[in-house]
């Protein structure tokens, strides 16, 4: 079906159609996906359409400009200025995949469609062309539309999907939702029943209660090839839990393994661009190059990772999680300087604010702006930044060893460590700061062999962090001999190290006695720094 302003032309016979859809075809189509279960928008993005599509009906379609539909539908005073309020283009983009996903599900079969233009508030209004077969195999988006995976989650009761599900698989569904979200890296939707055909092209993530709801079976089936194929399955036991504990804490290890940045959803779309270089710019495909490098950590993959996520924050500059991972992206190479690249902390700053700004309750962003506050030497800012992400979700395992870092590191020895045991207890997918955080509270505590095994557990072998942490405590146990090939590590990675090593450990070590102590163990192994 193609639209030309005021003509309505069917695609393959290049004729007029008989009538354009009248206003009661628009509004009953309207009313129908509204009241869909399909249709997860927020009621601001609800009133959105409805004040959009109401307007062009009414001829009024010239009007919509962001100064109207702020004040009208958002009640923003008369002086909005969109250059510093950007709700408008924030929830024209979330009402565009809302849309969009209903359409994949429920609507694709529906004869009038309501659609919302990139770089236009005015809907289009059009039939659906009645000869046009709805797509096999993977469905996708236009890459310059969107590319975000979407996760459908169901939950099967004891008696098989073909029936309503029990209560205990009712309130997990209700807890894995929340949770998948929490992450704000796929768009979840949930099904009580099994997925639709038209679910092609997503990833299905199917639950199962057996045992009178005391065990939880889960699989994630990669649908985006037609028939699927299993990515993950896992299997809980309730053990002595409540049934509720083990709901919601089920929900949340099951969310972390899939919608985490180093989960099972991110690391297949990742791999598979990488696979396919020259691939077209998105944000989600900038989001995932940076994903490739903190997963990798591969020096090659940082500078091309900052300019595609500073391209897709120059034209779509409410994307709040392309925000975040620059930040993130510009303090790791502020803190370890794996590229020749100016990235000033202050700037690291400025994008996670950005991230919070655009998304207040995101808990990624939070966490993003502590850690940059920390490594600008703003520890009380940080530690309170931290405790607003914490205090977004207590119970949530997103970031928790990430905040659990940024409290430690701000001199928060008891509790910060504390969140990251936690971390490492419970969630499978724990970015690599954890180690390092229990590294330095033992350091702080004079227990240095407790401080070197944490080292060794340290996963991350790249940069300098590493070989430092273990160098530095060998040093301290009088074990110079085996501190020997650790700073060759050390070395290899940073041949200044030397002469610089001191300003480089202090970009997140803050506290001097305890930079004291670092360079006294690597002076005890055998490196002195000047």
């Amino acid at each position: 079906m193609a639209v030309v302003r005021g003509q309505f032309v069917h695609a393959r016979m290049k004729a007029p159609i008989e009538r354009p859809p009248t206003a009661d075809d628009v509004l009953e189509e309207l009313e129908k996906i509204l009241a869909s279960g399909d249709f997860d928008a927020s009621p601001r993005s609800r009133g959105f359409l409805r004040f959009v599509v109401e307007e062009t009906l009414a001829g009024r379609e010239n009007g919509l400009t962001q100064d109207t539909i702020a004040t009208h539908v958002f009640r923003r005073r008369d002086d909005f200025d969109p250059t510093v309020d950007p709700i408008v283009r924030i929830q024209a983009g979330r009402l565009r995949r809302s849309l969009e996903r209903y359409y994949l599900l429920e609507g694709g079969n529906d004869r009038v469609r309501i659609e919302l233009p990139r770089g236009s508030y005015v809907p289009v209004l059009r039939w659906t062309d009645p000869g046009e077969e709805r797509p096999k195999g993977p469905v996708r988006s236009p890459a310059a539309v969107d590319d975000w995976p979407t996760v459908v989650a169901t939950v099967a009761g004891q008696a098989g999907p073909d029936t309503a599900i029990d209560d205990a698989g009712a309130r997990f569904l209700d807890h894995l939702a929340v949770e998948l979200g929490r992450y704000r890296d796929v768009r979840v939707l949930v099904r009580r029943e099994p997925v639709p055909p038209g679910a092609d092209g997503m990833f299905a993530l199917s639950c199962r209660f057996d045992e009178g709801g005391r065990r939880l079976t889960a699989r994630l089936i990669d649908r985006r090839a037609g028939s699927g194929s299993q990515v993950w399955a896992n299997e809980y036991e309730c053990g002595q839990a409540t049934p509720q504990e083990f709901q919601e804490e089920t929900a949340r290890v099951v969310a972390a393994n899939v919608a985490s940045e180093q989960g099972l959803v991110a690391k297949r779309l990742w791999a598979e661009r990488r696979a396919s270089p020259g691939a077209e710019l998105t944000p989600y495909g900038a989001i995932l190059d940076s994903y490739q490098f903190l997963f990798n950590r591969d020096p090659a993959d940082l500078a091309p990772a900052i300019d595609a996520l500073k391209r897709v924050v120059a034209v779509e500059p409410e994307c709040s999680l392309a925000w975040v991972q620059l930040s993130r992206l510009y303090l790791v190479n502020h803190c370890f300087e794996v590229a020749p690249l100016e990235t000033p902390v202050e700037q690291a700053v400025a994008c996670a604010e950005s991230g919070v700004r655009l998304d207040p309750s995101s808990q990624r962003a939070r966490a993003a702006l502590a850690g940059a506050l920390l490594a600008k030497g703003e520890l009380e800012a940080s530690r309170t930044e931290a405790q607003a992400a914490l205090d977004l979700n207590p119970d949530s395992l997103v970031y928790l060893e990430w905040i659990g870092w940024v409290l430690t590191m701000g001199g928060e020895w008891e509790r910060g460590p504390a969140l990251v045991r936690a971390a490492l207890t419970r969630n499978p997918h724990v970015i690599p700061v954890a180690h390092h955080a229990l590294w330095l509270a033992h350091l702080h505590r004079g227990e240095i062999e407790t401080a070197y095994h944490a080292a060794l557990l340290h996963r991350d072998p790249t940069f300098f962090v590493r070989p430092m942490m273990r160098a530095c405590c060998l040093g301290h146990l009088g074990r110079k001999g085996d501190a020997r090939p650790e700073l060759a590590a050390l070395l290899a990675s940073k041949p200044d190290f030397r002469t610089r090593g001191r300003t480089l450990i202090g970009r997140l070590i803050k506290f001097p006695h305890l930079l004291d102590t670092v360079v006294d163990g690597l002076r005890k192994a055998g490196l002195a720094l000047s």
